[in-house]
């Protein structure tokens, strides 16, 4: 038998000085050889070339395994071993409790449940190299270095002699704790968010229960996302905010542009109260000038301080139905910042001239400072935009509307993808989710978006053309890969792909085809995910689905961190100095932001995934249209049409035949009878079952 990596790796591991190739052979392979010196010289030639070339290959690369991951070194032929295989890194769980383990290098690790130990998803631990097969190194957690977090929301699942049992939620392998039974204990069909002591009770980690409530309630939804994402507390106090003037210093009002007498306006959503994007707008004799006002965050925060180093820890604020937790706390972001109707406010103001066509003449940015004349909502100034009323302010939102309308037709020629797919919208009242609708895209709406990514590409170019290190938001084109299974899905739909110099256009052209057709919220949606991820960097690469060769983020510095560096960044050459980041740190900054980013996303799809649960829950047992929305081994994804709620048609209740799955080319296809269901084919199917606890609904096909 070949001598098993595990023996290799334990005799690398007893070793206390270097070694080579050779002494592994000579101590494993010669060594063990009882009869070796009794065989023949022929015998023992052939003996050695059948029994051991499979145990030195295993040697090779059991050490050469070692080697990659840096738990041996080498200096020549010769091999010294560090740490006694141990590493450090963060702990990945699956679904079915097995373990990656990524070393602090990126090297991977593979953990069997059994040896996972204590230690639980996202936890930095302490690990033992034991063994390599299949071209992967195995270990065992030794120790947990620190938690991702120590407390939970949790289900009590039963109760022994001498612990009340609680499963956690949102936890991969189904991982449980224990607590004392007690007097108060808590009570069967019971949730609670409990705090893990790092102890032991009844063999399982022994936890604290902090407070408990009825096991389906509502009320635990937003505190079971923040847990389970671990975000940020709410803000404590900060030094700097102490003695803060609550009105415009008086020295900020010199070296600043006064647009106090331009009429100007804010639109944004009924329940917002951080206001950081103003507009102005004039009509000049052949063309029309555009101001962005941005809120000065800047102005209030300086790098390095505590108020500043916490917002780039969040880097976002996290919006979880109605509610927010900010990047900044309130004083900053609904009130010294925030651009409220009728007081001065300082802000970073861009200037842009356009011709009739929509092309961009001139611009200019400065520091201002402005006094907001209306509070607009999108729903009102929509409706004002509907009415016949005359007035300075409709007059103005029908020359916004103008301009925005011939920004976007010359922007859609140039390579922007404009995808037909709805966000999910939340509706409250008095506090209490009544509904799940798709939003609605106003014309106010499509005002805001033009105008913000005028200054935005306004303000990259500006910092682009003079060199300035800042942070760019990039959209890097769809890669080969990606491009040709989109066509591939696209073909099945008899949709073609035309290959061109301009993938944006070819892509466009698809959406508009696709209108009021079965398939087009799907067809819009494997568009995006063919997409690449946006990401903050140093170098100014554009935006694909913009269409834009000069993008950044400038013009929500209160709840992005990336802007506030473009505002930083901005200032330093108005004001003819020093940049304020060095590259280095633009690229910490860049990566650090674009994982928050990331899970920001990740909490506020959660919610929506829970909250859609609860409303779906009293609908068990009634039939949906639907389009197939997703293929997976174990079935595949529907997509209500009058809601938006997807769920899982899992395979096994699909009864009429044996069905075969077939991932890449989105259908799963009935073996026997030939019945077929396609990515984007219209379904008509009954809700079998909501699982709260794991956010999950089923369906079956009728």
């Amino acid at each position: 038998m070949p001598i098993s990596s595990k023996r290799i790796i334990e005799y690398i591991n007893s070793r206390k000085g270097g070694f080579t190739i050779h002494h592994i052979v000579k101590e494993l392979i010669e060594s063990t050889d009882p009869v070796s010196k009794k065989r023949t010289k022929k015998k023992k030639e052939s003996n050695s070339k059948k029994n051991n070339k499979k145990s030195i290959t295993r040697i090779e690369e059991t050490v050469q395994a070692l080697h990659s991951a840096g738990l041996i070194t080498k200096e020549k032929k010769r091999y010294q071993k560090t740490d006694s295989f141990y590493a450090q890194g963060s702990l990945q769980v699956t679904g079915r409790g097995d373990g990656k383990f990524v070393t602090d290098d990126g090297i991977e690790i593979h953990i069997n449940k059994e040896n996972t130990g204590n230690a639980h998803n996202r936890d930095k631990v302490r690990v033992q190299v034991y063994d390599f097969r299949r071209g992967y190194l195995y270990g065992r957690v030794t120790g947990i270095i620190s938690r991702k977090k120590e407390r939970y929301v949790a289900r009590l699942i039963r109760k022994t002699k001498g612990a009340c049992i609680f499963e956690l939620l949102d936890m991969p392998g189904h991982v449980e704790a224990a607590t004392e039974r007690t007097q108060h204990e808590p009570g069967n069909n019971t949730s609670a968010i409990i705090r893990l002591t790092g102890k032991t009770h009844a063999n399982l980690p022994h936890c604290e229960v902090e407070s408990t409530f009825p096991e389906e309630t509502p009320l635990l939804d937003v505190t079971r996302i923040i847990l389970k994402h671990s975000l940020p507390e709410p803000h404590g106090k900060y030094r700097e905010l102490q003695n803060i003037e609550n009105s415009v210093p008086s020295s900020e009002y010199k070296n600043r542009k006064n647009y106090r007498n331009l009429f100007t306006v804010t639109i944004d959503d009924e329940s917002a109260k951080d206001f950081d994007d103003a507009i102005s707008i004039e009509k000049q004799l052949n063309s029309t000038k555009l101001y962005i006002h941005i809120a000065d965050v800047s102005a209030y925060v300086n790098p390095g301080t505590e108020l500043d180093m916490e917002a780039y820890k969040r880097g976002t604020s996290f919006y979880l139905g109605d509610t927010v937790i900010p990047m900044f706390p309130e004083k900053i972001s609904n009130d010294l910042c925030s651009l409220r109707e009728g007081v001065d406010r300082l802000t970073m103001s861009v200037e842009m001239t356009f011709d009739k066509k929509g092309n961009i003449k001139s611009y200019s940015c400065h520091r201002g400072i402005i006094n907001v004349n209306h509070r607009l909502t999108y729903k009102n100034s929509s409706e004002l935009l509907k009415s016949k009323k005359r007035s300075k302010l409709t007059k103005s939102l029908h020359l916004m509307k103008e301009l925005s309308d011939t920004l976007k037709e010359k922007r859609m020629t140039q390579g922007r993808v404009d995808l037909m797919l709805s966000d999910s919208e939340m509706v409250f009242e008095e506090g209490v989710l009544t509904d799940i609708i798709f939003a609605k895209r106003l014309p106010s709406h499509l005002i805001i978006e033009e105008f913000m990514l005028s200054a935005n590409e306004a303000v990259s170019r500006f910092l682009r053309e003079r060199d300035i290190p800042t942070l760019y938001r990039i959209h890097e084109p769809i890669s080969d890969e990606k491009l040709t299974a989109l066509t591939q899905f696209l073909k099945g739909l008899n949709i073609p792909l035309k290959k061109t110099d301009n993938v944006g256009i070819a892509l466009q052209k698809i959406v508009d085809s696709v209108q009021e057709r079965e398939y087009q919220q799907v067809v819009n949606f494997v568009i995006l995910k063919s997409f690449m991820q946006a990401y903050y960097g140093i170098h100014p690469l554009g935006h694909f689905g913009l269409g834009f060769k000069d993008y950044t983020h400038f013009t929500s510095p209160i709840r992005r961190y990336p802007d506030l560096v473009v505002h930083r960044c901005l200032k330093s050459v108005l004001d003819r100095v020093a940049p304020p980041y060095t590259k280095e740190q633009l690229v910490e900054m860049g990566e650090k932001t674009s994982q928050q980013e990331r899970l920001a996303q990740s909490a506020e799809r959660d919610l929506i995934k829970l909250k859609t649960c609860r409303i779906m829950a009293p609908l068990v047992g009634q039939k949906f249209e639907a389009v197939v929305s997703g293929v997976v081994k174990s079935g595949f994804f529907v997509t209500l049409k009058e809601k938006p709620a997807e769920g899982m048609v899992p395979l096994r209740t699909l009864t009429d035949d044996f069905y075969l799955v077939n991932e890449d080319d989105f259908t799963v296809i009935g073996k026997r009878l030939g019945r077929r269901f396609r990515l984007g084919d219209h379904v008509t199917v009954r809700l079998t079952s909501v699982d709260i606890a794991t956010m999950r609904m089923d369906f079956e096909v009728l």
